[in-house]
């Protein structure tokens, strides 16, 4: 009996040591090839988000006047899988068509951007035909940085560079606080942009602006803006985002007339349809990420630990 335990360590030994290396190399698989292919961007994205301003005033064009009205906001983003294909190294080509109408059906702004970035990190970075357009049919080349539609996977408490549209230029949006959102747990930052002029409005009647005088006067046009991005940390997408927008028309560094001032956020349907979406992916992420390789890593030492245990008590039996 003795003999022939011996001879079933002497075998059984080996084997698991084989099974335990073969644990040990599928978890670093895993992390090293598996993990990247999941973590990064798709190349046919497809997707529209809604925000809501409920209480907004804007400045109408047709009457001259300042209105109260709701505002919506429709983004859809859509993947040149060609262009992304063709361009290689992990960088992705996504389109983005935004526009905003107030209650009655009126087109209050709309615009398009073209941006290439990298697949995992989010960031743009400057190649493949890249443009913006705030105005019908009159696109312009753009040079995109920082972040443009979503954060990096894996997202560090840390600051990074937002892309604002208007003023065409990335500024720091700044990690504030963890916060749970529908059961996920998110990163929130926040990008301030304090009130500056940003370009000229075309030239108004002086009483419009509640001056005096004949002659049509040029304004300066103001924009600000706070952002509050909810982010799901593992994959870098933003579950909820609140934009407070403020924007004037300014003679002298005075406010005359107020173009926008709203509120919006992404409406509750947008919301929820990012957290099922991300909350999932989010968790294959991190299993494929760290616990499965990790669990792997363990068992396949352990088996190797046992495995060379058996060989060398079967070993030390045959003396």
């Amino acid at each position: 009996m003795s003999g022939g335990s011996t001879k079933v360590r002497g075998k059984l030994g080996p084997i698991l040591s084989g099974i335990g290396g073969f644990l040990l190399v599928a978890g670093i698989l895993l992390n090293v090839y598996a993990y990247p292919k999941l973590a990064t961007a798709p190349m046919d994205q497809d997707s529209t988000s809604t925000l809501v301003g409920p209480d907004a005033t804007v400045f109408d064009i047709g009457s001259l006047t300042e209105i109260n009205t709701e505002l919506t906001t429709t983004a859809k983003t859509v993947g040149d899988v060609e262009d992304s294909e063709e361009a290689g190294d992990n960088i992705r080509v996504w389109v983005n068509s935004t526009s905003t109408k107030s209650a009655d059906g009126v087109v209050r702004s709309r615009s398009i951007e073209r941006v290439a970035f990298d697949g995992f990190t989010g960031e743009a970075v400057d190649c493949c035909n890249a443009w913006s357009e705030t105005t019908m049919g009159q696109s312009e080349e753009t040079k995109f940085e920082g972040q443009v539609f979503k954060f990096p996977f894996q997202t560090e408490k840390k600051t990074y560079k937002w892309w604002d549209g208007t003023l065409k230029r990335a500024i720091d949006a700044k990690f504030e606080r963890e916060e749970e959102l529908d059961g996920i747990n998110t990163y929130v930052f926040v990008q301030t942009i304090e009130p500056e002029i940003w370009t000229q409005a075309p030239a108004l009647p002086p009483e419009k602006l509640g001056m005096k005088g004949k002659e049509p006067i040029v304004a300066d046009r103001t924009y600000g803006n706070i952002r509050t991005f909810w982010v799901e940390p593992e994959t870098g997408v933003v579950l909820n985002r609140v934009e407070q927008q403020s924007a004037t028309l300014q003679v002298d560094g005075e406010d005359k007339i107020t173009v926008t001032d709203v509120e919006t956020e992404f409406t509750k349907e947008t919301v929820a349809n990012n957290v099922k979406e991300y909350g999932d992916k989010a968790k294959q992420l991190k299993l494929i990420r760290s616990t499965l390789p990790l669990a792997l890593g363990i068992g396949g030492l352990l088996l190797i630990l046992v495995g060379f245990l058996l060989h060398r008590r079967a070993k030390a039996s045959e003396y």
